[in-house]
């Protein structure tokens, strides 16, 4: 009766089982990420605030050549919480506290996002 897996299947199994692990040896484990939210207007960098290790509620107000927007970060999370643009699209979209995320208030050139 011949044998289902050789010495040669073996070993490929066993190489391409270790080669799985290359991504996390080069990128890390994945454990806590600094998260940083970033306000920038019309492209300029305004305010850069760590998420992280962020606590309690803290808000203020943005001033743009097109308007105003008031800013609330609570704990990890960042939103826009009022804002005199004539859409609000900015305050509908909620609160953000993943990487990734952002919230645009395109009437002010105001964009807020997560890094």
């Amino acid at each position: 009766m011949k044998r289902m897996l050789s010495r040669r299947d073996i070993v490929l199994l066993a190489t391409l089982f270790l080669c799985s692990f290359v991504p996390l040896a080069i990128f890390g484990w994945g454990g806590s990420p600094v998260m940083t939210a970033v306000i920038t207007v019309d492209g300029a960098t305004v305010r850069e605030i760590p998420l992280t290790t962020h606590e309690g509620r803290e808000t203020f107000t943005v001033e743009t050549p097109g308007g105003t927007n008031d800013i609330t970060v609570d704990g990890h999370a960042i939103a826009v919480t009022n804002a005199d643009c004539h859409d609000k699209i900015c305050v509908k979209s909620g609160a953000i506290a993943k990487k990734g995320d952002a919230i645009a208030c395109l009437p002010h050139k105001l964009v807020i996002e997560i890094r």
